[in-house]
């Protein structure tokens, strides 16, 4: 079966790290392209994958040039898969009357975006032949859309349990506003944890503006690292990783850092919800202060041995092999 997945880029995120491994995951068995339409690639992709990256006719407005780029190569395929609302949009539209299967995915919650994407979709997205969704919350939303799946995100890393763990708090994701990465920030200086190293891993536009409110919250052994590709190094010596988002469909972070034995704490987002049962197998603040949540993480310090045991026993479900494998029965 010949695979074309389509994505707006494959730089540093979520959706694309997911784009990438069920990608290299599939090349081993089938013929896969990935269409992207701009930036360079972050992650690694397998020498069997074929990769086109878009580019226009001067000539053809842009809208005009992506859809006939999505179809031309919709039509030397068997199935698309498409990440993202935008490019959903765009996919539905260029496949239409091609006789092709296509799965749409969404990697955000549903209640991210705005009055016009949320038209949009409803419009839309009921047109593709199936749509993942990463939690229960977004699969009862898109009650419009008939064929549906909710599909986890799937870690690239294999089990790395019993590790030697140091004093130290990490936060992994883009530092852009939605990422509530200054709630982290505000909760450590409520905290004063001086003996603990504190590091911030990503990239983004508002990273400036978070140096300067560490400087002035007082935060002296906390350091941005910015975008690093040897994660699961951080992850082994991580204690606790902090996910501090308003809105976040399903955190790769929180599932990769099960992988390597790490206590999980996370605002109340729909992702976190899905993932995390507060006191089990992490902890939840119960709102989206600082206040509350330094009183998690102050939980998470204190945690006894029960917690990892149940995050160890669920990481099976997120192995790229059974992730794969839920997405090769939605294909069929």
């Amino acid at each position: 079966m010949k695979l074309l997945f389509v994505i707006t880029s494959l730089e540093n995120g979520g959706a694309e790290r997911v784009c990438a491994s069920l990608a290299n995951y599939f090349s081993t068995e089938h013929k896969v392209e990935i269409l992207y339409f701009s930036g360079e690639i972050f992650y690694e992709i397998s020498p069997k994958v074929k990769l086109n990256k878009f580019t226009r006719n001067s000539r053809i407005p842009r809208l005009a040039a992506k859809l006939l780029a999505i179809r031309k190569h919709a039509k030397d395929s068997d199935c698309i898969l498409s990440f993202m609302d935008s490019t959903n949009i765009l996919s539905i539209i260029a496949t239409a009357f091609l006789g092709r299967k296509l799965i749409i995915s969404e990697h955000s919650a549903h209640d991210f975006v705005g009055l016009k994407w949320r038209v949009l979709r409803r419009i839309f997205y009921p047109f593709a032949s199936a749509l993942t969704v990463l939690s229960r919350s977004d699969f009862s939303y898109y009650s419009f859309v008939k064929n549906k799946a909710i599909i986890y995100n799937p870690s690239i890393f294999k089990p790395s349990f019993g590790g030697q763990k140091e004093k130290l708090i990490i936060f992994v994701g883009r530092l852009e506003y939605v990422k509530g990465c200054d709630i982290f920030l505000r909760a450590l200086a409520l905290l004063r944890l001086d003996d603990f190293k504190l590091l911030v891993l990503g990239g983004g536009s508002q990273k400036k503006s978070l140096q300067s409110l560490s400087e002035k919250l007082g935060l002296k052994n906390l350091e941005f690292l910015g975008s690093v590709s040897d994660i699961q190094n951080y992850y082994k010596k991580a204690k606790i990783i902090v996910s501090s988002s308003r809105f976040e469909g399903l955190g790769n972070a929180l599932i990769e850092s099960a992988f390597f034995e790490c206590i999980r704490v996370a605002t109340p987002t729909a992702g976190a919800l899905e993932l995390l049962e507060d006191g089990k197998n992490g902890f939840i603040s119960s709102d989206f202060s600082e206040q509350a949540l330094a009183k998690a993480i102050l939980k998470a310090l204190n945690a006894d041995e029960s917690v990892l045991e149940n995050t160890r026993a669920e990481s099976e479900k997120f192995r790229l092999e059974n992730i794969a494998a839920k997405w090769w029965e939605l294909i069929k």
